[in-house]
C-alpha cells in the first residue's frame, strides 16, 4: 500500500512538472529560432551590442525591483495587514516602478553619458539610456504578471504570458532585419515589442494597480521591504556576472568577439530544456514537503543530475553541426562552447542542492556565495583574459559559477541533506570536467570529440544504473495506468 502511494505521488510530481514545462518547450523553439535568425542576418558586432543593451536593461530592472517580486511570491497567500491579495500586487509593483522611475530620471538628467559609458564601447546618444530604462520597465511588468498567474495556479494564462514574453523579447526585434539590421533599429524594435507585450497583459490586471499612499506606504512595507531587500542582491549579482564578461570583452577585445561570446552564452542555455518547468514547480514542492519527503528529494537530485550531464555530453558530441548551422562568423565559438555549458549546468544542478539555505532561513549565505562568484569572476578575468583572450573570460565565468555552486551546496547540505551520495555526485562532476576539457582540446576533431562524449554518456549510465531501472519501472506503471483508463 505504501509502495502504491509512493508511486502515485511520483506520478503526480511528474504530471505537475509537465504542466509547468509546456511554456518552456514552446519558448525553447522561439529561443532557438531567434538565435538562428540573429546569427544569419545580424553581424556579430551589432548582435553583441544589442545583447549588452538587453542585459543592461535587465540588470537595472533587477536592481530597481528591490526584491519585491520575491516578497510578492512569499506573501501572496498571506498578505500582511492592511493589504489584501489584490492590493499586494499594486504595492509591490508600485514600489518597484517608483524606484525604477527615480533611477531613470536621475541617470538621464545628471549622468547619461557616464552610465552609457560603463556598458558600451561605442558613444551613444542620451535617448538610448531612456530607451534602456523603458525596456526595463516593460520587463518588470512582465515579471510581475508572470508571478501573478503562476501563484494563482492559472496554467493557461501563465503559459500564454511566458510564451508571449519570450516572443516579444527574443523574436519581435528581428523585424528590424527586414528594414535595416543596425544597432539603432534593433534597439527601437526591441523596446516597441516589449511595450506592446506589457500593455496587452497589464491592461486586464489594471484593477490591481493602486498608487495611493495607503497602498504604497502602508505598514505592510515593514515586512515586504526587509524580505525583498535581503534577496535583491542575489538576482542583481547573478545577472551582473554574465554582463561583466560581455562588457569586458567588448571594451578590451572587440565588439566582434563580444558578439561571439553573447551567442555562445545564449546558446549554452539550451541545456535548460532538460530542466523545463522543474524549477517553477520544485521550489513550491520543496517548501511543502521537505519534512516528509527527504528521500524522494535526494533521488530527484540524482535524476536531474543524470539528465543534465547526459544532455551535456550529447551537445558536445554534435556541437559541430550546431555551429555549422549558425554560420562562419560564429564558428570560433566552438573553442569555448563546452566551457560555457558549465555555467547553466551548475545553475540547474544547484536547484537540488542549495535549498537547505532557504529551509534554514539563512539567505545571507546565498548572498555571500553569489557575491563570492562575482569577485572571483572579476579576479579570474583580470588574470586570464590578457593571456588567453575570450577563452580566459569564459574560464573565469565558468570557474566563478563553480565556486558559487560549491560554497552554497556545502553550506546548504549542513542544514538539509538533499544529496543521496556526495561521493557519487563529486565523481560525476569530476568526469564532466574531463569531458568538457576533451571537447575544448579536440574542438577541431569531430571523431575524437564524439568518442569522448559517447564514452561519457556510457559511464554515466553505469553510474546511475539503479536510478535508471527505477525510472523505467515508473514509466511502465504510468503507461499501464494510461492504457487501463483508455480501455472500456
Amino acid at each position: 500500500m505504501q509502495q502504491q502511494s509512493s508511486s502515485m505521488s511520483a506520478k503526480n510530481l511528474l504530471v505537475s512538472i509537465f504542466k509547468y514545462s509546456i511554456a518552456t518547450w514552446v519558448n525553447f523553439v522561439i529561443y532557438g529560432l531567434s538565435l538562428l535568425l540573429s546569427a544569419w542576418f545580424i553581424s556579430a558586432e551589432v548582435y553583441g551590442q544589442v545583447d549588452i543593451f538587453i542585459s543592461t536593461s535587465t540588470l537595472f530592472m533587477n536592481i530597481c525591483i528591490l526584491g519585491l517580486d520575491q516578497s510578492f511570491i512569499r506573501f501572496f497567500n498571506e498578505p500582511p495587514a492592511p493589504l489584501d491579495k489584490q492590493h499586494l500586487f499594486g504595492a509591490c509593483f508600485g514600489l518597484s516602478a517608483v524606484a525604477l522611475s527615480v533611477t531613470c530620471l536621475v541617470s538621464c538628467i545628471f549622468f547619461p553619458q557616464q552610465v552609457l559609458g560603463i556598458f558600451f564601447s561605442r558613444p551613444l546618444d542620451n535617448i538610448y539610456l531612456a530607451l534602456l530604462f523603458l525596456n526595463a520597465f516593460m520587463s518588470m511588468i512582465g515579471r510581475y504578471i508572470n508571478i501573478l498567474y503562476r501563484m494563482d495556479g492559472n496554467i493557461k494564462l501563465y503559459t500564454l504570458e511566458s510564451v508571449a514574453m519570450q516572443f516579444f523579447s527574443k523574436m519581435f526585434y528581428l523585424v528590424a532585419v527586414l528594414i535595416n539590421p543596425s544597432f539603432e533599429n534593433l534597439v527601437l524594435w526591441t523596446v516597441l515589442g516589449m511595450s506592446a507585450f506589457a500593455f496587452v497583459f497589464l491592461w486586464p490586471n489594471r484593477s490591481g494597480l493602486s498608487f495611493s499612499a495607503g497602498v504604497l506606504f502602508s505598514k505592510a512595507n515593514r515586512r515586504l521591504l526587509p524580505y525583498g531587500l535581503a534577496l535583491a542582491p542575489t538576482a542583481v549579482m547573478l545577472w551582473l556576472n554574465s554582463l561583466f564578461s560581455k562588457v569586458y570583452i567588448s571594451k578590451t577585445i572587440g565588439e566582434g568577439p563580444a558578439g561571439v561570446f553573447s551567442m555562445v552564452n545564449l546558446l549554452s542555455n539550451v541545456v535548460a530544456l532538460i530542466q523545463a518547468g522543474f524549477a517553477t514547480f520544485w521550489s513550491a514542492f520543496i517548501y511543502a514537503n521537505y519534512k516528509t519527503e527527504q528521500e524522494k528529494i535526494k533521488h530527484v537530485h540524482d535524476y536531474l543530475t543524470f539528465l543534465i550531464v547526459e544532455f551535456l555530453c550529447l551537445i558536445i558530441a554534435f556541437e559541430d553541426i550546431i555551429f555549422f548551422i549558425l554560420g562562419r562568423q560564429y564558428r570560433s565559438g566552438i573553442l569555448v562552447f563546452p566551457i560555457m555549458l558549465l555555467v547553466p549546468v551548475f545553475s540547474i544542478i544547484s536547484e537540488t542542492t542549495v535549498y537547505g539555505i532557504s529551509i534554514a532561513k539563512k539567505p545571507i549565505y546565498d548572498t555571500i556565495g553569489i557575491g563570492l562568484s562575482v569577485v572571483c569572476n572579476i579576479i579570474f578575468c583580470m588574470i586570464m583574459a590578457p593571456v588567453w583572450g575570450i577563452w580566459g573570460v569564459c574560464i573565469a565565468l565558468a570557474g566563478a559559477n563553480v565556486v558559487m555552486f560549491l560554497f552554497r551546496t556545502i553550506i546548504a547540505q549542513r542544514f538539509y541533506q538533499s544529496i543521496l551520495s556526495p561521493q557519487r555526485t563529486a565523481g560525476v562532476l569530476a568526469l564532466m570536467f574531463v569531458i568538457v576539457a576533451g571537447g575544448c582540446v579536440f574542438s577541431s576533431n569531430f571523431v575524437i570529440k564524439f568518442i569522448i562524449s559517447i564514452a561519457g554518456m556510457a559511464a554515466y549510465v553505469l553510474i546511475y544504473r539503479r536510478q535508471l531501472l527505477s525510472a523505467v519501472e515508473l514509466v511502465k506503471e504510468m503507461l499501464a495506468s494510461l492504457k487501463s483508463k483508455r480501455q472500456p
